[in-house]
């Protein structure tokens, strides 16, 4: 299969280039942002963005003929993250040590980089219900954490 490198170094499959192109367009500055609380350095986390999209890039029409493309792509910036914070300074990058990954996730999101929920659940794939009833969830567990430890 030919892949086409566009300007921000991602792989584009030649099959869909537009739908690929426009995906990485709308998500390239939030996936950044959100990878640089998460490892705590802006080239690494351009790196790990760039990671993403080429490995998304290559599988994007398996990707695209699966239920929640916009998921998937979140669970691999998770991962791809994970695999690189080794330890993430800072208040945001301990919701993942409190939290449930797509908790903290959520609650980054919206609380730390300050995005609505709609735009929030829309990065990871999830309906707006979905997001808030994870911001309850989380808000509601660190409650109860913070209640244990005399917070």
């Amino acid at each position: 299969m030919i892949m086409v490198r566009h300007s921000h170094h991602a792989v584009r499959p030649p099959r869909f280039r537009l739908e690929f192109a426009a995906f990485c367009e709308a998500n390239r500055d939030a996936y950044v942002r959100y990878a640089q609380v998460r490892i705590d350095d802006q080239v690494e986390a351009r790196r790990c963005v760039d990671v993403v999209f080429d490995a998304l890039g290559a599988r994007w029409v398996a990707v695209l003929g699966g239920e929640r493309p916009a998921a998937r792509a979140w669970r691999d910036l998770r991962t791809e993250t994970a695999q690189r914070t080794a330890c993430a300074a800072g208040r945001a990058g301990r919701f993942h040590a409190f939290l449930r990954e797509d908790q903290a996730d959520m609650m980054l999101l919206h609380h730390h980089l300050q995005l609505s929920v709609g735009n929030a659940a829309g990065l990871m794939g999830l309906t707006d219900h979905e997001a808030r009833a994870l911001l309850r969830g989380a808000e509601r567990d660190l409650r109860t954490f913070l209640g244990h430890c005399g917070g």
